[in-house]
């Protein structure tokens, strides 16, 4: 697998929360993944690195207070050419005996655990486009990746993941 150094300061975050075969979702209610399911995360606000971001982004919209996560990389993208955008991976396994009642909506969206066969099923419409690609490798990788996906005409055309040296967490 070649390596990957993105100079590309990303904004956002997303975290795969994950206890015994599920995975914490949230459909959010605002664009871009409006009406689909995809990882806890966010804008990174001035001053916060990315993982000040999506510990604070965790609390925020699952009330789950978290000291660590484990950092997995990038998932970045770019659009027909021009655009090129991007957050920052984490992943966080909390114990099987861990409880959080579900589904609850909050001000961004509805939050449910979903099993790891619903979110890559190969017909699920309502999940975020990237996820059940970088998913299941983002999982068996013990170390961080690039997962770059090419978009043209709002269809994922090319996914590449390559090992990402550029830890900036």
């Amino acid at each position: 697998m070649r390596r990957f150094h993105l100079s590309l300061s990303l904004p956002y975050t997303i975290c795969l929360i994950r206890r015994n075969r599920k995975v914490l979702l949230i459909n959010k209610e605002k664009p871009t993944w409006m009406g689909r399911w995809n990882g806890v995360g966010g804008k990174i606000e001035k001053g916060e690195t990315p993982k000040q971001n999506i510990l604070r982004e965790i609390q925020e919209e699952t009330t789950i207070q978290l000291h660590d996560v484990t950092y997995k990389g990038v998932v970045t993208w770019s659009v027909d050419h021009a655009y090129m955008g991007g957050m920052h991976l984490f992943d966080k396994e909390l114990p099987i005996n861990f409880t959080l009642q579900t589904p609850f909506k909050n001000k961004e969206g509805i939050v449910d655990w979903k099993d790891y066969d619903w979110v890559l099923h190969r017909e699920n419409k309502g999940i975020a486009d990237t996820l059940p690609h970088y998913f299941p490798i983002a999982l068996k990788s013990a170390q961080p990746l690039n997962h770059h996906f090419v978009f043209e005409k709002g269809v994922i055309t090319k996914y590449v993941t390559k090992i990402y040296d550029g830890m900036d967490s």
